[in-house]
């Protein structure tokens, strides 16, 4: 077997591995599911409304799970799927069912979720409706690889797996929808538009995803198209995935960009104002992306001030060695009197710091108590106590034992009692008594009793 050939069949392998054909259905059967995907109307229609308060609820709550699952039961990904595999067919009956319906689905949405937001629920702004004002360039990637996997999943014979459900949840159609209709419901305008545009990404890089597999699967063409229509809504396509890409690049710049400052500032103040004698106390920045304003980090110190040349040659290190060029420095000292100190940023900064000596402490004292020697017994009136229930007994030492392991930590203390008995004694005496009483006496059972 020469070398092509080899390499021929590893190929042939791969690609039947890799194929979709074997498990793949029929495109009526293709085409059934789609249309039942896009019906928006008894049914389906209910099951949108509910799933829309759920999702209000959930981002009322603050609560993942419920909204997940609601992205399980919401039918929204049916007419997006349809569109794009109605494009890929040029089924434009079909497409315009597909359009309709999900032009439905968004109009019942918002008004369903406008009306819970202005029911007098919610009291302020959770993280899980910010989450869904600021898409970036993830969220394209989520939404097509997303797509991907539904339609692959569409043009199976069965259909019951669980990879349409993790799609409707991983590219989280529903709660920006609902985070609109707060949005609406609240004249919060700057929520109604980055959830819209969040909402139009899922569903647009769906729907060519849809596109994508529709054709890779090389389904048989419904409608006809001229060439030059063909070019038009093919540069249209382009068009239109080129303007919804842009901004979300530039957020998602504009988020890395913030969170590298935000991360600066942090290494910035903790190291640049590391004085034995001068504590800082707050701490604050503000990141203003802009020509026009620069952007600000502020700290209060509290302690010994420091000198003008010492903040300057602080301000000289910001660019060079802390990345944070021009921004400006506000430094707040206790001497001062324009700024002062904020009394309560002092306090909580001094509780922070006495709470962790007293844990220091009380583990001090745990591990002290654990490997100090006993306090002075008094042995001697143990002795002349346990001699009266005892007659034998003629002295008697007591102390305490404590055990090290190879490291030289302590592992364990116990009491060595050792006791020596008269010469002249008749009987044997009762060491059981012995023990018995010396656990009651110093409250502890590990004792060890020798005998001379």
């Amino acid at each position: 077997m020469n070398k092509e050939t080899i390499t021929g069949f590893i190929r042939n392998k791969v690609l039947q591995r890799f194929a979709l054909g074997a498990d793949a259905a029929t495109q009526e059967e293709v085409n059934s599911n789609v249309q039942k995907g896009i019906m928006i109307r008894g049914t389906n229609l209910w099951v949108l409304i509910f799933a829309i308060f759920i999702a209000s609820l959930g981002l009322n709550t603050n609560s993942t799970a419920v909204i997940i699952g609601a992205m399980l039961i919401s039918p929204l990904m049916g007419p997006i799927i349809g569109m794009g595999y109605s494009m890929g067919v040029y089924d434009f009956a079909l497409l315009k069912e597909s359009f309709r319906n999900f032009l439905i689905m968004i109009v019942v949405s918002l008004v369903t979720s406008a009306i819970f937001f202005t029911l007098p629920l919610i009291s302020s702004t959770q993280s899980e409706l910010l989450a869904r004002t600021q898409p970036t360039t993830y969220d394209i990637l989520i939404a097509l690889f997303g797509g991907l996997a539904g339609m692959v999943a569409q043009t199976r014979k069965d259909r019951t797996g669980t990879v349409i459900p993790g799609v409707a949840i991983a590219t989280a159609l529903m709660p920006p929808l609902c985070t609109v209709g707060y949005g609406l419901a609240t004249f919060q305008f700057r929520f109604m538009l980055g959830a819209l545009y969040l909402f139009t990404i899922n569903s647009i890089f769906i729907a060519l995803a849809s596109f994508i597999v529709t054709r890779i699967m090389k389904f048989k063409m419904i409608g006809e198209l001229e060439p030059l229509k063909l070019k038009k809504l093919k540069s249209a396509m382009v068009a239109v995935i080129i303007l919804i890409t842009l901004p979300s690049i530039l957020i998602a710049i504009s988020i890395i960009h913030r969170s590298s400052f935000e991360a600066n500032c942090k290494h910035f103040v903790e190291e640049a104002f590391n004085y034995d004698n001068t504590f800082v106390v707050e701490s604050s920045s503000q990141y203003n992306p802009g020509r026009r304003k620069q952007s600000v980090i502020e700290v209060r110190l509290f302690g010994e001030p420091l000198s003008e040349n010492v903040i300057n040659n602080i301000r000289t290190q910001m660019s060079s060695v802390y990345h944070l060029p021009k921004v400006d420095l506000v430094v707040r000292q206790s001497n001062q009197e324009d700024g002062g100190i904020a009394i309560t940023a002092l306090q909580s900064n001094y509780t922070e710091m006495l709470n962790e000596k007293n844990r220091q402490i009380a583990h001090l004292q745990e591990r002290l108590s654990s490997i100090r020697m006993a306090d002075t017994l008094a042995v001697g009136n143990m002795t002349r106590e346990l001699g009266i229930f005892v007659s034998q007994l003629d002295d008697m030492s007591l102390s305490r034992h404590i055990s090290f392991n190879t490291e030289g930590a302590p592992t364990d203390t116990s009491y060595i009692c050792i006791i020596r008995f008269r010469d002249d004694m008749e009987s044997e005496p009762d060491i059981d008594l012995i023990r018995h009483w010396l656990t009651n006496r110093t409250g502890t059972s590990d004792i060890r009793i020798l005998i001379e």
